[in-house]
């Protein structure tokens, strides 16, 4: 079985379901949502913009440092954290967010075995679950902002995108929510037979995605496709403005706007 797992996804693009879904047949252990490496992301991004600063002399002392063994250690430091966590690099890391979609290349320095499990879905069935969740759709929260969420949701899939064109890609398997929902045995077959699980537990996993009540998979779980633009509640200006922001993304992924 492969592992360290490492499960990404813009929010609200069905990780949840699918670490559950991994984490009930592969019995790794989780911590939930992790957010742990896009730490040491922004560690690293920070050690890149001090290198490349142009107000020193070159006669400061931080000068002496040596950039690269810092990162070396830092690296070691935050693999070392997950081994003591969990007891091995047998674990399940779920971190959604768009930083964690451009983070595959820290995942490969800490733990050189990880894979990947990246989660897909419509940007905008993204935005009504987020709508649902987070606020917006029953007017005693603040209204969640489409066009952040589109912004966010290009970013993320432009990250796998990238991933996908890595030497990285056939540590990687990509699940789409809409065919999760709409052909469920082909998905857990080729999910599972990607992680090394037997065929045995295959009908299992098929039968708890049919008796699943994430909103990933219940009201649209009839409809074989995503919902459109023209099926969800948002005034014609910023209708426009998600489509012109999300357009060349689901061109290339044949996501229907």
């Amino acid at each position: 079985m492969k592992a360290p797992i490492f499960i990404i996804g813009y929010p609200r693009s069905g990780t949840s379901f699918v670490g559950k879904l991994i984490a009930t047949f592969t019995r790794l252990p989780s911590h939930g949502e992790a957010h742990t490496l896009t730490l040491l992301q922004e560690i690293h991004h920070q050690v890149n913009l001090y290198r490349r600063r142009t107000d020193f002399t070159g006669k400061e002392l931080v000068k002496l440092l040596d950039l690269d063994e810092l990162k070396d250690v830092n690296t070691r430091f935050f693999r070392e954290f997950y081994l003591r966590t969990y007891g091995s690099d047998q674990f399940i890391d779920k971190t959604p967010g768009a930083v964690a979609c451009h983070g595959w290349g820290v995942v490969k320095d800490v733990f050189p075995d990880a894979v990947f499990i990246a989660c897909v879905r419509s940007p905008v069935e993204v935005y009504e679950s987020a709508s649902l969740k987070f606020g917006g759709r029953d007017g005693d929260r603040p209204a969640t902002d489409p066009v952040e969420v589109a912004t966010g949701w290009v970013s993320a899939m432009r990250g796998i995108e990238q991933l996908l064109a890595s030497p990285y890609a056939s540590d990687t398997h990509v699940v789409s929510q809409l065919q999760l929902r709409s052909d469920p045995a082909a998905t857990v077959t080729q999910l599972f037979d990607f992680l090394g699980l037997p065929d045995s537990v295959v009908a299992e996993g098929i039968a708890l995605c049919s008796q699943s009540r994430e909103d990933v998979l219940t009201a649209s779980i009839e409809r074989p496709s995503y919902k459109t633009l023209r099926q969800a509640r948002l005034p014609d200006a910023q209708a426009q403005q998600f489509r012109e922001i999300c357009a060349p993304v689901c061109a290339d992924w044949g996501i229907e706007l």
